[in-house]
């Protein structure tokens, strides 16, 4: 295992180790009984964010460049044989994902590329089983996983229109990637998507690896525009030593990849192998290298350190017949030293943020609440001592007190019923923003618009009117958002000022990340679909296109928006409730108390007994819970693994 192994292997330790500590601070809460549905669905999602977070690397590249070779390089040396299928010409059809998903069978699934004539993209499409073609894999028969793996070159022949109904040909374009045959005939990917589930180490750990077809297909696929590429954490840009920078080569790179990766991109130069020519010694060759790399930085207006000169073919065979000289010599250590040092210290800052932010408010609500165990245990010490020696007159004046007490807060809490349906209506009103019917009707006008116009300015405000409306719901859900957030804060601030509760500022949900992939998915967009692509693509094609690309996208963040929100609605009103109720149970055991003592059920000082051992009880679970806490913040703050960089 190379160094970008090693320290995805440490990053995968170190999430699996932070969820168990997460775990038993959870357990320890339910035997406790301080735990709620708010603090275990706190719980939950830590857990589950830890447990599903994934590093992405996309490899893009025109075909003949390496792209699939670097990947069995990189990631499958280690089953003695390449993975991918790699050979001359074109061998990755598809975009192909390699993942591991625990709950599913290792298997090889591929969407026909029939699937392309519905209005329906990849995103939709994961879910319905009966799309798609499964082969079952052997996890221990690599031979097997290959020869399953090389249906992902297999190709159909179908006419002209048909291809054209595909989205993969128009005879509009000047420049076809592909051409009729003598028949008439046009040779087209089998299959439009394929995702490989198999039990890797790495991909166990959460890597995914995304290999790209060719460049031609960059533009045909939305898939890849608005989602793959684009929501890579690192993408590997593939060119070759012998072809150098083309201009097709530029235009990818300045169109989909510079423009919305501005970390986590790296230039592969592959194939400095075709240099060996056993004609030049050392220092020949490693200026002839300097030279090539020098030229691609600037053809891609970047620093000569961000392109990493390689053999992906030398580094796999290298490792497969276990030779450090020949490993050294293709320079593949560099890159994946170069990818561990930048990607995974990135995702595990992400990770530690997400799980820092909830265990946090997770952990100040269960110090809230024990707080107030305390300091309500304190306060009935003191009024149970105040007793002593008094009369029965004295004792019923404090049961009244209790009472006026518990009077009072009980119409406070028709505050918070009232707050509560205020939250339902503004939850149903997040509904009807964000969810699917308004987007689906927003769609609909659009997609007639487009319809009904002639001209490329009438598709053009056809595409403009859908975003428009896209971006009209968001900000009536930001205002909505906004005016929970008051009508909270208000609340928290007079509970705690009237009634003592220690409650705080409730936590704010911010929706300015989704305002910001708007903008994105408007700037893709307008280059996808330029004046040029406008004036040469036929209306079918580029209705097609869009919805599948920019619809399915928008479809995609209003999903994850309105799932945001309503936990957030939910996680917003769980301090209070607690704490409300802990207020209720303190209120019932300080007048139950005076009441057994008036009753002559109980002795003062039995009575005073009781609580002290109660509140030693409390002081016990306030040190447990920092004991707990300081596990899990431990974890959370503990230095990257410098174990994991190792030599290859």
């Amino acid at each position: 295992m190379g160094a970008f192994g090693a320290r995805i292997a440490a990053y995968g330790r170190w999430r699996r180790e932070l969820s168990a500590a997460v775990q038993r601070y959870g357990r320890w809460l339910d035997d406790a009984g301080l735990s709620d549905p708010g603090s275990q669905a706190r719980v939950e999602r830590i857990v589950e964010r830890l447990a599903k977070e994934r590093i992405s690397i996309a490899f893009v590249a025109e075909f003949s460049r390496g792209k699939s070779e670097l990947i069995n390089a990189i990631f499958f040396a280690d089953r003695g044989q390449r993975i991918l299928p790699s050979a001359a010409g074109r061998t990755t059809m598809c975009p192909t994902e390699l993942m591991y998903d625990p709950s599913r069978p290792s298997s090889l699934r591929l969407l026909p590329i029939e699937t392309r004539l519905r209005d329906a993209s990849v995103a939709e499409l994961r879910e319905r089983e009966q799309e798609w073609r499964e082969i079952p894999v052997d996890p221990a028969d690599p031979v097997g996983l290959a020869r399953a793996l090389a249906s992902v070159r297999e190709t159909v022949a179908v006419d002209v229109a048909q291809a054209a109904r595909l989205g993969v040909y128009d005879e509009d374009d000047s420049g076809p990637a592909v051409r009729p045959d003598a028949d008439g005939r046009i040779e087209v990917p089998r299959w439009r998507h394929a995702i490989v589930n198999y039990p890797h180490p790495l991909l166990e750990l959460g890597l995914v690896v995304i290999d790209t077809p060719g460049l031609n297909a960059i533009g045909a696929e939305p898939e890849l525009t608005l989602r793959l590429i684009p929501g890579a954490d690192a993408v590997l840009f593939v060119l070759a030593a012998d072809a150098g920078v083309t201009r097709t080569d530029v235009e990818v790179w300045r169109e989909h990849i510079s423009a919305s990766h501005r970390s986590g991109r790296f230039v592969v130069l592959n194939k400095i192998d075709g240099l060996w020519d056993g004609l030049k010694d050392e220092v020949q060759l490693q200026l002839e290298i300097a030279r090539q790399v020098s030229s691609v930085a600037h053809a891609l207006d970047l620093p000569n350190e961000r392109i990493y000169p390689v053999s992906a073919q030398k580094a796999l065979v290298a490792r497969v017949n276990g030779d450090p000289l020949l490993l050294k010599r293709s320079r593949m250590s560099d890159l994946e030293f170069a990818l561990g040092r930048e990607l995974v210290p990135q995702q595990r800052e992400i990770a530690r943020e997400h799980a820092s932010r909830e265990f946090e408010a997770l952990h100040a609500q269960v110090c809230a609440t024990l707080g107030a165990r305390r300091r309500a245990a304190i306060e009935q010490l003191f009024e149970l001592g105040g007793l002593r020696g008094k009369n029965r007159g004295v004792m019923d004046h404090m049961a009244a007190r209790i009472r006026g007490e518990r009077d009072e807060f009980d119409r406070s809490l028709r505050q918070l019923q009232g707050l509560r349906a205020v939250l339902a209506r503004h939850s149903q009103a997040l509904g009807e923003s964000l969810g699917g019917e308004s987007l689906k009707r927003h769609v609909r006008q659009a997609r007639e618009a487009m319809r009904s116009s002639s001209f490329s300015t009438g598709l053009r405000a056809g595409m403009n009117t859908l975003l428009g409306a896209v971006r009209a719901d968001f900000e009536q859900a930001s205002h909505l958002v906004d005016e929970v957030a008051m009508l909270m804060s208000a609340m928290y601030r007079s509970f705690s000022a009237e009634h003592g509760l220690s409650l705080g500022n409730p936590a704010l949900y911010s929706m300015r990340r989704f305002h910001a992939e708007l903008d994105r998915i408007d700037q893709l967009q307008r280059r996808q679909f330029g004046a040029i692509t406008l004036a040469t693509t036929s209306q079918q094609a580029l209705m097609r296109r869009f919805f599948e690309s920019v619809a399915s996208r928008l479809r995609e963040i209003e999903d994850v928006a309105d799932r945001e929100i309503q936990a957030w609605l939910r996680t917003v009103m769980s301090p209070i409730e607690t704490q409300v109720r802990e207020h209720q149970a303190q209120l019932r055991r300080r007048l139950d108390a005076v009441r057994r003592v008036l009753d002559a059920n109980d002795s003062l000082e039995s009575r005073i007994g009781e609580i002290e051992r109660q509140r030693a009880d409390v002081e016990q679970r306030i040190a447990l819970a920092g004991e707990f806490a300081l596990q899990v913040r431990d974890l959370i703050e503990a230095p990257a693994d410098a174990a994991a960089v190792v030599a290859d």
